[in-house]
C-alpha cells in the first residue's frame, strides 16, 4: 500500500491558494477604508489608541491591523502602527492619488461576480441597472482615480511626443468622461482648442475637474450621446479612451480636418481570446451583463478603422499588468 507521503502533487497549490484568498484580501482592504485605518495612521499608534479612535474590539482591531501589515499596507514598529509609502499614496483621503471611490466601484461589482453560477445556466444575469446607466458618479470618479495612478500619464506622455499632436490646433476628447485627458493635454499644449464631449449628466462632473485643475474656461463641454448627436468638426486629432465607437468610426472620420488622426486608446485581447487576464475577465463579465459590447483584438480594430477609410499609422503598446492598453494612431485617408 502506498503511504500517503510519498504522494506529492506534480503541481504547486500556490497559484490556486493565491486566488482563493483574494476575497479575503479585498475585504480586510475594504474594512480599512470604511474604518479610516490609514488617516489615523498618518502618525504611528498603537492598537488600543487605534482601537478606541474607532471604537472597536481591542483584541480583533490588534490582530486586523496585523493583517494589514501582512498585506504590507501598513508597517509595525515595536506595536505602534504606521502607514507604509503604498497607503500613503493611494490610500489617504488627503493624497492626490487617492482610491477610495475606486474601492467603491470594484466592491459594487463583487456581488454580479458571486453570481457566475447563475449566468451559466442563464445566459446572463439581471443586475437592476437594465433600464438606468452604469455611467453614475461613483464610475466616473473611479475611473478619474485610476487615470491617475499611472494610466493616463502614460498615455499622454506617448500622445504628446507624436508629430500630429505638435502641430494640432483643435483636438475632440469624445467621450471624455472626468476629462482629466482634456486637462492633461491642454497643459501640455496651451494653444490647442480642446473640446469635451460625453453625456450630460458626466460633464456636469468633468466640470467639476476643471474648475479644480483652473481649466474652466480654456476646455469647451459639449453635452450629448455620440451615438446620436452631432459631435462637431474641424477637428485635426479625435481622441478616445475606453469609450466604445465602434458603430459611429463613420461620423469620426468626417468629423476630422483632411489628413487628421483619430487617437483611440483601448483595452485589446490576444487573437484566442484568453489573455490578458484584465481583458478576459472584463470580456467575460460583459457577457455576464448581457452587454452588447465585448473586447476586441487588435487585429479587429485595425479591420474596423480601415474599413471606415483610416490608415494605420502607429500601435503604440502602453499596456501594464492591470492596465493592458494599446493607442491605435489612423489617419484620416484621402478617398
Amino acid at each position: 500500500m502506498d503511504r500517503i507521503i510519498d504522494r506529492i502533487p506534480e503541481a504547486d497549490f500556490g497559484l490556486i491558494d493565491e486566488i482563493a484568498k483574494g476575497n479575503e484580501k479585498a475585504n480586510v482592504l475594504f474594512a480599512a477604508v470604511d474604518y479610516g485605518i490609514f488617516e489615523l495612521l498618518t502618525q504611528p499608534k498603537t492598537a488600543d489608541q487605534v482601537s478606541e479612535e474607532i471604537k472597536t474590539d481591542s483584541r480583533l482591531t490588534e490582530k486586523f491591523l496585523n493583517a494589514l501589515v501582512a498585506l504590507n499596507f501598513i508597517h509595525k514598529i515595536e506595536n505602534q502602527y504606521s502607514n507604509t509609502k503604498l497607503a500613503e499614496t493611494f490610500l489617504v483621503r488627503k493624497s492626490p492619488f487617492y482610491q477610495g471611490t475606486l474601492f467603491e466601484m470594484k466592491r459594487r461589482g463583487l456581488t454580479d461576480w458571486q453570481r457566475i453560477s447563475d449566468a451559466l445556466k442563464n445566459g446572463g444575469i439581471k443586475t437592476g441597472t437594465e433600464n438606468k446607466s452604469i455611467i453614475d458618479r461613483t464610475f466616473i470618479v473611479g475611473h478619474a482615480e485610476m487615470a491617475i495612478t499611472g494610466v493616463m500619464q502614460r498615455a499622454v506622455d506617448v500622445i504628446s511626443a507624436l508629430p500630429e499632436f505638435k502641430r494640432a490646433k483643435k483636438l475632440l476628447d469624445l467621450g471624455g468622461g472626468h476629462g482629466l485627458y482634456s486637462i492633461a493635454l491642454h497643459q501640455l499644449k496651451p494653444d490647442l482648442e480642446v473640446v469635451l464631449f460625453d453625456l450630460p449628466h458626466v460633464t456636469e462632473i468633468a466640470k467639476e475637474y476643471l474648475e479644480q485643475y483652473g481649466m474652466s474656461n480654456k476646455i469647451k463641454i459639449i453635452a450629448g450621446d455620440f451615438t446620436e448627436d452631432d459631435i462637431g468638426n474641424g477637428y485635426d486629432i479625435v481622441f478616445a479612451s475606453d469609450v466604445t465607437i465602434s458603430g459611429i468610426l463613420k461620423k469620426v472620420y468626417d468629423a476630422l480636418n483632411e489628413n487628421g488622426v483619430l487617437i483611440y486608446r483601448r483595452w485589446t485581447i490576444n487573437d484566442d481570446r484568453t489573455s490578458p487576464l484584465t481583458s478576459v475577465l472584463f470580456d467575460f463579465m460583459l457577457a455576464m451583463m448581457r452587454s452588447e459590447h465585448r473586447v476586441y483584438t487588435l487585429g479587429e480594430y485595425i479591420h474596423l478603422l480601415e474599413d471606415t477609410g483610416f490608415s494605420i499609422t502607429r500601435i503604440l503598446d502602453i499596456s501594464s499588468p492591470q492596465d493592458p492598453t494599446k493607442i491605435i494612431v489612423a489617419k484620416k485617408s484621402k478617398k
